[in-house]
């Protein structure tokens, strides 16, 4: 969750939630995905989370929705600058960015490019996966017009920085960790090359 000062507004609280039911759909499934579960990591009671979301469906549809138009903010921010470094920059600091505030987000986004599940997660996180690799320049649909090497550096990029803004809070805060997380992403893209 976002750290902040005072009480938390409505929105915020269910972003939060949202971020939250996210990361417990990326671990455990849809099928699996309990309020219950969500209620507790929240910190409220589950009445108070079906307050806000009527039923598990709804809170699910909320959460895959949250982190699609987070996605598509990203890809949409660097949509105008042309392929190339200043355009992977941009792509990196966006993904960073939302990944160290929401780990929910960063789960689910590892998701769709990983989950091999029963149920129909992983064609809900088309969006997600399509969005990230755009932002990179690649077309999901004709990934192959793409050098292999092109594909295997984003799907490093990605998977460094989901990774490692899912396990920094032990060692730093966002802030610290965020230059040497877009290092490694920088690097994975290749850019530090001679």
């Amino acid at each position: 969750m976002t750290p902040r000062r005072g009480r938390p507004s409505s929105e915020e609280i269910d972003r939060d939630v949202l971020d939250i039911t996210a990361g417990l759909i990326a671990r455990r499934g849809i099928k699996d995905t309990a309020v219950q579960a969500v209620a507790d990591q929240a910190g409220y009671s589950k009445a108070g989370i079906l307050a806000r979301f009527t039923n598990k469906e709804s809170l699910v549809d909320a959460a895959l929705a949250q982190c699609t138009a987070q996605t598509e903010v990203i890809r949409a921010a660097v949509s105008e600058v042309p392929a190339g470094p200043d355009r992977d920059a941009a792509a990196l600091a966006g993904i960073t960015d939302l990944a160290l505030t929401r780990p929910g987000w960063a789960e689910l986004a590892l998701a769709a490019f990983t989950l091999r599940r029963g149920d129909d997660v992983g064609i809900r996180l088309e969006p997600v996966a399509r969005a990230l690799l755009a932002a990179f320049g690649i077309d999901m649909e004709h990934a192959d017009a793409t050098s292999l090497e092109r594909r295997a550096r984003v799907s490093g990029a990605f998977g460094a920085i989901a990774m490692l803004a899912l396990t920094y809070e032990t060692e730093a805060s966002a802030t610290e960790a965020r230059p040497y997380v877009l290092r490694v992403g920088w690097s994975a893209l290749g850019h530090d090359r001679v």
